[in-house]
């Protein structure tokens, strides 16, 4: 997927080690590959996944009352298998877009955070490492084609390294928490790309935002050249979150922004 102007995503000690962006560009490691390679095959012993730690309550901003999973697992278990394979957007005692959950591979309904679930694979300082990583381990299906015709099934971050399969949220769920590890301030976001429902990552380094295309399979070209979010053209942002906090966007207006005015964080996921 074509994004735009790329520019380069860097964590400060990297650019004084190496002084300019081109310098940088040609700057790959035989140990980075070496971790590349190792973690690109493979799952985890006797092939099962770990049981991550979802469970958790979140706190509604103007609201006396959390809002709970079993609440919502109970309004899900009113809906058809079909209904209850969408993601959904909750409102909580008269407040609007508090918080989302989504059906996960235990067919259970997890608040949106709880999917961000501390894992990273391994530990690098160059940050476009996730994002090739992503694009020579996993491969883009669409969940009906993977789930038995299920609209929507949400991978955890760990689960979504070593699934081989899934769509953009589970892309964009293992690239932020990967990054949310490495020190980086790293969101999902939610909305449409080219007018289609779409997720993808924003990363905040240096206070400027950038927009990373996690579902992104390129190959040749160089893949520490990445975009600034005010250049990407085609995604409409509605909602982000990270593993504490749900954001939903004042209005209907369009932004390329991330932060400011025109967001309102609307709760706190505390985990269980």
């Amino acid at each position: 997927m074509t994004i735009g102007i790329g520019i380069a995503l860097v964590l400060p000690e990297l650019a004084r080690e190496y002084g300019r962006h081109e310098q940088l560009q040609r700057a790959r490691t035989e140990e980075t590959d070496q971790k590349i390679q190792q973690f690109a095959i493979g799952a985890p012993a006797g092939g099962k996944l770990i049981k991550d730690r979802q469970r958790g309550v979140v706190r509604v901003q103007g609201s006396s009352q959390p809002l709970t999973e079993e609440y919502v697992q109970r309004v899900v278990d009113k809906r058809s298998a079909a209904e209850s394979a969408y993601m959904s957007v909750w409102n909580w005692q008269g407040i609007h877009s508090a918080t989302a959950s989504a059906r996960g591979l235990d067919s259970h309904h997890h608040f949106a955070n709880s999917y961000l679930v501390g894992f990273k694979p391994f530990t690098t300082r160059e940050l476009w490492v996730p994002l090739y990583t992503l694009a020579i381990r996993k491969e883009y299906q669409y969940d009906y084609q993977q789930y038995a015709g299920l609209a929507d099934i949400w991978q955890t971050s760990r689960q979504a390294f070593y699934q081989k399969r899934g769509d953009c949220e589970d892309h964009a769920l293992l690239l932020a928490d990967w990054l949310i590890e490495l020190g980086v301030d790293a969101r999902v976001a939610l909305g449409t790309y080219n007018g289609g429902g779409h997720a993808w990552v924003v990363a905040i380094v240096n206070d400027r935002e950038y927009l990373l295309e996690a579902t992104s399979k390129r190959r040749i070209s160089s893949w520490k050249a990445l975009p600034l979010a005010e250049l990407a053209e085609g995604y409409d942002v509605e909602f982000q979150f990270n593993r504490h906090y749900f954001w939903a966007k004042k209005t209907s207006a369009p932004t390329r922004k991330y932060r400011g005015n025109q967001w309102i964080r609307k709760s706190q996921f505390i985990r269980s």
